[in-house]
């Protein structure tokens, strides 16, 4: 089940991914497509228990493949530290991922690195998501 504050990041990584859109002057049709895809970045979360979390992005991509999603790729491989596929969209939508918290806020990618490691008392070196910001910065994602 997604949890308020999990649906308050859900609604703000949309945001981010359409206000990116709007910002590089990407047709109507694709912004649409960006606040979607930030829509239903994290539906896995709604069909995982709870030992399964880690593996939403798994769930989910495989649900929206199974219903015909033109991105499931992108929800399928968000947040894994070095995937299989790779395609701009993916950098995007995990530069927005990162950069809004827990619950919706938008914070740094560093700050959202100090957020994952005080809620899950793991040392930034050693979190997941690290890889992935550096790899977000080395592309020229701020």
């Amino acid at each position: 089940m997604i949890s308020q504050d999990r649906k308050g990041h859900i609604w703000g990584v949309a945001e981010l991914m359409k206000k990116y859109a709007e910002e590089h002057n990407l047709s109507s049709d694709e912004v649409e497509e960006y606040y979607m895809l930030g829509l239903l970045h994290d539906i896995g979360y709604e069909f995982a228990e709870q030992k399964d979390y880690q593996r939403h992005n798994v769930i989910g991509g495989g649900i929206l493949k199974k219903l015909g999603y033109k991105h499931w790729k992108e929800v399928y491989y968000h947040g894994e530290v070095t995937p299989e596929y790779s395609s701009h969209l993916l950098d995007i939508l995990e530069w927005a991922d990162m950069h809004i918290d827990s619950v919706g806020k938008y914070v740094s990618l560093d700050g959202r690195l100090e957020e994952l490691s005080e809620r899950y008392s793991v040392p930034i070196n050693e979190l997941d998501s690290k890889p992935i910001v550096d790899r977000l910065k080395s592309k020229g994602f701020n």
